[in-house]
């Protein structure tokens, strides 16, 4: 379970999180310094400009405490926190409230080793147990490994290494598969932090991006990145620009589609789309590269042009004509 600790004091801090309500009423605010992470305790603030002796009260993760701070250890079981609180004026007996959402990060993390790992059935794998806030893996102890939130149980030919840092498969079986996560006991912080886990499977996303490989100058072209995994369920879905953002006249991205309309012909444009689950440690991607031409004739632009050299053709004919009768006219005089 998280810690907390509720105490009276004021403190100046750098980022506030919500503003209450405007106007003449009660305004209400919660701050808090730097990013919330797992494992390391954060003082958020609730003030306002309600004076003298109001009531403070926190509502958060099913929890009720009193006081104008709250000092909180996120645990690494949620990436979100809704904190919630309330400002009671006895004197007017009005109750002024604001919420804000905390994100939590998470350094603790569970990753197949070496990266980029493809598990294979009947092959070896290791999965280890990391923190990025250290480069000595060694600050970790009293680590648990969870499978589908049990303990794991070790079977023949899988043991841990590495002070349990490391769970290796000496062979994997269709059983192996499964959401791993590590808990691990933090001194400094005196609490116990659950990891961000990785999902185990034999199965590979199929990651593609539809669209023209040729567009032109002025058209609008659309892109979607195609995907085997559930969007938003099992995936979510970002893209890169690498080598340089699209230039055109209008641009956008929504979810998994971008809209573009370019303006530079004769170069080229690089669309990447990534498939991933951060908190399952998957992810896979494609990358299309598409050409900007120069603008084309259409067909009734062809036309047109078509019938206009014919016409300046004709008429240049008429004019060679007129030219031979008055030439042959003045021989004859």
């Amino acid at each position: 379970m998280a810690s907390v600790t509720v105490t009276s004091c004021w403190k100046s801090l750098l980022l506030v999180a919500l503003m209450g309500l405007p106007g003449l009423g009660t305004k209400v605010q919660i701050s808090w310094t730097g990013r919330v992470t797992a494992g390391s305790p954060t003082t958020f603030t609730c003030s306002s400009n309600c004076f003298p002796n109001c009531i403070y009260t926190w509502s958060f993760k099913a929890s009720t405490v009193n006081g104008s701070t709250l000092t909180w250890t996120p645990d690494g079981l949620d990436d979100t926190v809704k904190l919630h609180c309330t400002v009671f004026n006895p004197q007017t007996g009005v109750y002024t409230s604001t919420d804000t959402i905390v994100e939590i990060t998470n350094q603790i993390s569970v990753q197949v080793s070496p990266l980029n790992t493809v598990p294979s059935l009947n092959q070896s794998l290791n999965l280890i147990c990391h923190d990025a806030r250290f480069g000595d893996p060694q600050g970790l102890s009293d680590l648990v490994w969870y499978k589908d939130g049990q303990e794991v149980t070790l079977r023949e030919n899988m043991w841990l290494q590495q002070n349990n840092l490391t769970l290796h498969f000496d062979s994997l079986l269709p059983s192996d598969a499964g959401f791993y996560q590590c808990q691990t006991y933090l001194p400094t912080s005196q609490t116990t932090v659950v990891s961000l886990g990785y999902l185990l499977s034999y199965d590979q996303w199929n990651v593609s991006i539809s669209g023209p490989d040729t567009v032109f100058p002025g058209q609008l072209s659309e892109f979607t990145c195609l995907t085997s995994c559930t969007l938003n369920v099992e995936c979510t879905v970002r893209w890169e620009f690498r080598g340089g953002f699209p230039v055109g006249t209008y641009f956008s991205v929504h979810k998994n589609e971008v809209k573009w309309t370019p303006s530079l012909p004769g170069t080229f444009q690089n669309f990447t789309c990534i498939a991933e689950n951060k908190a399952a440690g998957r992810s896979a991607e494609a990358t299309k590269m598409v050409e900007v031409k120069d603008i084309p004739i259409s067909g009734s632009e062809a036309m047109q042009l078509s019938g206009l050299f014919a016409g300046i053709l004709s008429l240049g004919m008429w004019v060679l004509l007129g030219w031979a009768l008055e030439t042959v006219y003045l021989y004859s005089l």
